[in-house]
């Protein structure tokens, strides 16, 4: 495991695995400080994408997140966007199918991303992780 930060009632848990190329941020996302919270998330994209494995998953599964998070969130997928030459690169949005306001919000991030793959993906309720 690369990088590891544990879910907090306002911070989502985020996990880099730089070997299998798996990215997860789940849970809330509402920090005080988006920018210093997700400074060291940007800090090891910064290095996984020198080298990246040959698939790249960067799964969301947010429960809610603030609008100060949004900004962060589209400049993690345009930061690994731009490696996508290097990797096969996959995004996937997860969202509780109940929750219309999550899903809206992962297709205005494919849109905004619409070269990628880019999966918009109903569950019935996130898994613990």
């Amino acid at each position: 495991m690369s990088l590891l930060i544990e879910a907090t009632v306002k911070t989502p848990k985020i996990m880099v695995d730089s070997a299998t190329g798996r990215i997860l941020i789940a849970g809330i996302s509402i920090p005080e400080d988006p920018h210093e919270f997700y400074h060291p998330v940007e800090s090891e994209l910064d290095t996984y994408i020198v080298n990246p494995a040959d698939n790249t998953s960067l799964d969301f599964q947010l429960e809610y997140f603030n609008t100060s998070s949004t900004m962060v969130i589209r400049n993690i997928i345009r930061k690994l966007a731009n490696i996508s030459s290097k990797t096969n690169l996959k995004v996937n949005w997860f969202y509780e199918e109940y929750d219309e306001d999550m899903k809206e919000a992962g297709d205005e991030f494919k849109l905004l991303f619409n070269e990628l793959n880019f999966d918009i993906v109903p569950v019935e309720e996130f898994p613990a992780n």
